[in-house]
């Protein structure tokens, strides 16, 4: 479903479908989730004495991915700050 767009007088606005709003919660929740299944895994590991060499592996790759975020939305941010808008970006 593509999103909402509703004009009135000069004004456009745009609004996101319940489906655009459902797959925004789980882009913006998914890494933590993923972190605290990988977290709860571990300890699992850990009690039952498995072997953490592919749990560590992991957990370095969940840390880039993190970080590789984190600048993604420090980018995004000064962008939105410095006033370029959405067609310029792409």
């Amino acid at each position: 479903m593509p999103m909402i767009v509703r004009q009135q007088g000069g004004l456009t606005e745009f609004i996101p479908s319940p489906r655009e709003k459902r797959d925004g919660v789980i882009r913006d929740n998914a890494l933590e989730l993923i972190a605290n299944l990988n977290a709860r895994l571990q300890r699992i590991e850990t009690e039952l004495d498995l072997p953490s060499k592919e749990a560590e592996a992991f957990t370095e790759i969940m840390k880039r991915i993190q970080q590789e975020e984190t600048e993604t939305k420090r980018i995004n941010r000064k962008l939105l700050d410095s006033g370029v808008s959405h067609s310029e970006r792409i």
